[in-house]
């Protein structure tokens, strides 16, 4: 039995982990994976060797036509590497994955996960992707990480409601060895801000509040992640005179140790689909100070933890966010089971599963559909 997902590559990503998260927790169930990857970037992640891959070995600078004419030209040569096999599970992540996948035999019987918001940009080339995204998605089984996407895809894009499930990220609570933490990754008390340097982080927002809020008095800032924004925050940072107190050592593949070493894990996005970091942290018992965007947080951060959501664009008075901070920095509510068991891995993975039986069964695996 194996599980088949489309992926665009295996560089640092949220969509990215959560496949390789999957495909452990599918093995340990005696289930292998296969993945399709389209891109030729390098992995940031260590990637176990029970997984196969097959790589179009796109360039990640070629232009969209470049890549719409590859991926044309590789939809033989993907059908021959899937061909014949019994899958039990077969999704698709992120565009132009789901591109692919539509245009393979095994496109009809792939659920297709929406990671992010469709038209997050008002430009041209946003709402002609998301045209074309809905178009191609129309009558395709969806799933979204959190209820949030999927109100947005059922009352803006007006998607079939019966087509939508919503199964949250996975998050893994694996017992943390005492020796991975023999040594502090940072010497001074630290705010630690998650993601990619992009304007959906908003990376500079963060540098404000902890500015504005004086909290270098007592602790560094770190920023884990690389991105497009990084030589403008570095431009602010020396502005701002704070180049001794803020740190940006780049992309870690050891989050974890960053994150339970972390006083407050700090999010300011713009917008989210689902916020894996806040579980995470969560799970190291690491206080949380979230945006309250669109969407994926207030599905994490419930209950008494619902307070120290702030408002994700509010710069112009800062000062109700530097409270919230202030607050989770001196007391923070116990950090229990409840907040985090609904992302548990293994429930997860059989909650995708049972929803691909539920809409497919074993109808992709049959000689018509393979073309026997």
């Amino acid at each position: 039995m194996r599980a088949l997902f489309f992926l665009n590559s295996f560089a640092g990503g949220g969509a990215e982990r959560v496949c390789l998260s999957l495909a452990i927790q599918l093995h340990k169930l005696g289930i292998e994976s296969d993945f399709v990857t389209i891109y030729d970037a390098l992995p940031d992640y260590d990637i176990p060797d029970h997984i196969r891959i097959f790589s179009i070995g796109i360039s990640t600078k070629a232009s969209s036509l470049t890549v719409l004419i590859d991926l044309l030209k590789a939809v033989p040569r993907v059908d021959t590497f899937i061909s014949g096999k019994k899958y039990i599970l077969i999704t698709a992540h992120l565009q132009p994955s789901y591109l692919l996948a539509v245009l393979t035999r095994k496109g009809k019987h792939t659920l297709y996960v929406m990671h992010n918001r469709w038209g997050q940009d008002a430009g041209w080339k946003e709402r002609l992707s998301t045209a074309v995204l809905k178009k191609v998605l129309k009558r395709k089984q969806i799933v979204t990480v959190s209820h949030g996407l999927e109100e947005e895809l059922i009352d803006k894009y007006r998607m079939r409601p019966q087509n939508i499930t919503t199964i949250y990220n996975p998050c893994s609570d694996v017992e943390l060895q005492s020796e991975q933490w023999s040594s502090l990754p940072h010497p001074r008390p630290y705010i630690l801000v998650m993601g990619r340097l992009v304007e959906q982080k908003n990376p500079l927002r963060a540098l404000a509040l902890y500015r504005d809020g004086r909290f270098y008095e007592h602790y560094d800032l770190v920023y884990i992640g690389r991105g497009p924004l990084e030589k403008r925050l570095k431009n602010e940072i020396a502005k701002s005179k704070l180049v001794n107190y803020v740190f940006l050592p780049g992309f870690q593949r050891n989050t974890r140790q960053w994150i339970s070493n972390a006083s407050l894990l700090l999010s300011c996005s713009k917008y989210e689909g689902f916020s894996l970091n806040l579980v995470e942290a969560l799970l190291c018992k690491t206080p949380v100070v979230s945006s309250d965007c669109p969407y994926g947080p207030r599905e994490i951060l419930t209950d008494e933890l619902a307070a120290y959501l702030i408002d994700p664009e509010n710069d112009s008075d800062p000062a109700e966010s530097i409270s919230v901070i202030s607050a989770a920095l001196r007391s923070y509510p116990e950090i229990t089971e409840k907040y985090y068991a609904k992302f548990d891995d293994a429930r997860i993975v059989r909650r995708y599963l049972d929803v691909w039986h539920k809409k497919f069964g074993d109808e992709s695996n049959s000689g018509r559909e393979e073309g026997l």
